[in-house]
């Protein structure tokens, strides 16, 4: 039946026809017309096809989207189309592994660009001199570092994302690099400031403490302010400190293995393992 006959055809008879229809051709439909978007996007097998997804992966992959906000902000549409398509979104390359902060599929070796650079929340926002609350549109990721015996999660975000997002805020790439140098100078110079303080402060307490001048060991402050000593030395900048690699999260870390997924006919069908 030819897509002109098809307009025309009765709604039942529509139906029918696109029930014969995949993915990828059901995709293919929706890009003709207002219409068949809309008819498209109403078929309930989308749905169907999502929990087939996520009910064939090691792990939760479901729970992991909705966690990460990325059920808000993708249709299933969108998420079965990435599922099933294995290709890197860069290179074109076969990709198994989903990169959930970008919802895209990448290969191994596109993932370790900078493009795939992942940061805490929390270190984003300082490296780019902006707001956390600036990042809470990104896709989001809760994660649990195995290492560490505390369970508290460390939410993720994309380095490239984050950047993006400054770069809106400040008006071009230029103007933020403008913008953080400034600021990295102004913070390290109030940081050395801080620093030299206490140590001076450190010192004259020591040198009081040496002559058992106690009481005048206790009353020593900070010139800069007149505080007491803190217990600690002044922290580092945050947006001095994030120029250090060590501070980006292993980006495996944000990625998904999916199992390989096939559309035959009108379905998709989840390759089994060899152990299945």
């Amino acid at each position: 039946m030819s897509l002109s006959r098809l307009n025309t055809a009765p709604i039942e008879l529509q139906f029918m026809a696109t029930k014969h229809l995949g993915p990828y051709d059901l995709l293919s439909l929706s890009h003709v017309s207002t219409y068949w978007r809309a008819f498209v996007l109403s078929d309930k097998r989308w749905a169907e096809w999502f929990s087939k997804i996520t009910n064939n992966t090691d792990d939760s992959l479901e729970t992991v989207l909705t966690n990460s906000n990325v059920l808000d902000a993708f249709s299933k549409r969108t998420l079965v189309y990435t599922c099933i398509k294995d290709k890197c979104e860069v290179c074109g390359a076969e990709a198994s592994q989903l990169f959930i902060l970008h919802m895209e599929r990448v290969c191994d070796e596109c993932l370790e660009t900078d493009e795939f650079a992942v940061l805490s929340l929390g270190t984003a926002a300082a490296k780019y001199d902006l707001r956390e609350s600036e990042l809470y549109h990104l896709i989001i990721l809760d994660w649990v570092d195995p290492r560490r015996t505390s369970k508290r999660a460390t939410r993720l975000v994309s380095d490239a994302l984050a950047k993006q997002v400054a770069i809106t805020k400040f008006g071009s790439e230029e103007a933020l690099t403008s913008h953080l140098s400034t600021k990295r100078k102004s913070a390290l110079s109030t940081y050395a400031s801080k620093a030299d303080d206490y140590r001076r402060a450190v010192s004259t307490r020591e040198e009081l403490q040496a002559k058992g001048d106690s009481q005048a060991a206790e009353n020593v402050v900070l010139a800069g302010t007149g505080r007491k000593i803190p217990k600690a030395f002044p922290s580092y900048p945050g947006i001095l400190g994030m120029q250090s690699v060590g501070k980006r999260v292993n980006r495996r870390e944000a990625c998904f293995k999916l199992r390989k997924l096939l559309v035959v006919g009108s379905e998709v069908v989840v390759e089994k393992g060899e152990d299945e």
